[in-house]
């Protein structure tokens, strides 16, 4: 079964990351950090931050599903 993508603002992707709004600001601007505009909201998709942060990282981030044992 496909996996429903969920979207955050940019709050919400502040706190998953631990960073200041100021600086996903700053990463948007920069085009640092995959984001989609829907007219003139920004929100960010929860599967291309974890795949963002897989290719960012040396160990690899679990997906929540993942992590409660739905991964393969």
């Amino acid at each position: 079964m496909a996996e429903i993508e969920t979207f955050l603002d940019i709050q919400q992707v502040a706190q998953y990351l631990k960073l200041s709004i100021a600086t996903i600001r700053k990463w948007i601007l920069n085009k640092r950090i995959p984001y989609n505009k829907f007219g003139r909201a920004v929100r960010f998709s929860t599967l291309e931050i974890e795949e963002w942060l897989n290719s960012k990282c040396s160990i690899p981030v679990q997906s929540k599903k993942e992590s409660a044992g739905g991964g393969k």
